[in-house]
């Protein structure tokens, strides 16, 4: 049980004059999450020597604080804390009472004077404070690799001593970065697209294209809970559904085979653009990976992304998919989407697509549609889900 939490950012701090702007970001971020997660918590939230502090009015158990603040990205690390005097007595107190809650033979005192009118420096602290614990619990330090560390920060008014120290998410936090919109699939690729982006601060919506009823529904309720999954970083999110048997009869009627592939994703490129500009979104985001499939060549990565001027992000372009993989089963989206759907693209799949279509070419072959009217169509026939 503790009421203090103690969070450090990294990259913020980097951000000079435009730092706090960041800071006031985390810290609504924090709150949001904790009022979803912890209701009825109401704490103190606030940005003080650079890290933002959280006190709740009573205690809370560690473990449901962990699972609340371990996902909000923009927090390095984090760590429950007692707050004292700048007393070198009082430190030395609450050390010992700390470490004796716990069971450990080897021990390293880590402290961070920020305050120099304190009256011992950093590592006089380390040696008084570990000499104390040696003498009165007996054990030995270890400074390469103890069981259990001390965190002590002497800051201007007050001392934070730490005794655990968790993993935060790391990256910026989310919404500081503007919005994006997300093609999602259904498939293992996309949400994990999505989480690198939402890493970096960007807030994202989603766009799913089906072919129902040509297909069964279990890839619109696939995204439903990837992106369900999703919202444990940004809170809440909305799915755009737009059915695309429609536009791909247009294509297949009309169309050399080979193109079949690389023009159903032009297509969903401009529908995609039309709602992220009425939206106000900055950025389409794929979950492409180089070579990965047909479509994923160079060529075609640049054959389909000329049918846009807004931003194409592709945070998965270099990894591999044993990578794309890890991150997925990290996140906790892997295991939804490998549960068999049918895939829009997969509907009348040429037996040879081109893998090195030339530009020219592709433009002629889209001549035989009405580019305008299929776009409008779709983008009018979108379902809007809220997540």
């Amino acid at each position: 049980m503790n009421s203090v939490y103690i969070c450090h950012y990294g990259e913020i701090g980097l951000k000079g004059k435009n730092s706090a702007v960041f800071e006031k970001q985390l810290v609504q971020n924090i709150k949001k999450t904790i009022q979803r997660t912890l209701p009825g918590s109401r704490p103190y939230i606030g940005v003080i020597n650079r890290r933002i502090i959280i006190k709740f009015k009573d205690e809370i158990e560690e473990h449901k604080a962990v699972e609340a603040i371990e996902n909000i990205f923009g927090i390095v690390n984090f760590s429950p804390a007692r707050i004292t005097p700048n007393s070198i007595q009082e430190i030395e107190a609450i050390c010992i009472e700390l470490l004796q809650k716990q069971n450990f033979n080897t021990f390293a005192i880590r402290a961070k004077r920020s305050n120099k009118n304190f009256p011992l420096t950093s590592n006089e602290i380390n040696i008084k404070i570990g000499t104390a614990v040696v003498d009165r619990l007996h054990k030995k330090v270890d400074l390469t690799n103890p069981d259990v560390t001390v965190f002590i920060e002497v800051l201007d008014r007050y001392t934070h001593v730490m005794a655990e120290r968790y993993a935060g998410a790391g990256g910026l936090p989310v919404g500081i970065s503007g919005k994006a919109l997300a093609l999602f699939s259904g498939g293992i690729d996309s949400p994990v697209a999505a989480y690198f982006l939402l890493k970096r601060g960007a807030k994202c919506e989603f766009v799913h294209f089906h072919s129902f009823p040509y297909t069964n529904k279990q890839s619109q309720q696939k995204v439903e809970e990837l992106a369900t999954v999703l919202n444990k970083y940004q809170f809440q999110s909305k799915i755009h559904m737009i059915p695309f048997a429609e536009s791909q009869e247009d294509i297949v009627l009309n169309c050399p085979d080979k193109f079949r592939i690389i023009l159903y994703r032009r297509h969903m490129m401009r529908v995609a653009q039309k709602i992220a500009r009425s939206n106000r979104m900055r950025a389409i985001v794929t979950g492409e990976s180089l070579g990965q499939v047909a479509s994923q060549t160079l060529m075609n990565i640049g054959a389909i992304e000329q049918a846009v001027t807004l931003p194409v992000l592709r945070p998965l372009i270099g990894m591999d998919k044993t990578e794309i993989i890890q991150v997925a089963r990290n996140i906790g989206t892997f295991d939804i989407s490998i549960q068999p759907h049918d895939d829009v693209c997969t509907r009348f799949m040429p037996e040879r697509p081109e893998i090195h279509a030339r530009l020219p070419e592709v433009l002629e072959a889209e001549t035989k549609l009405d580019l305008q009217t299929m776009t409008l169509r779709d983008f009018k026939n979108a379902e809007i889900i809220d997540i």
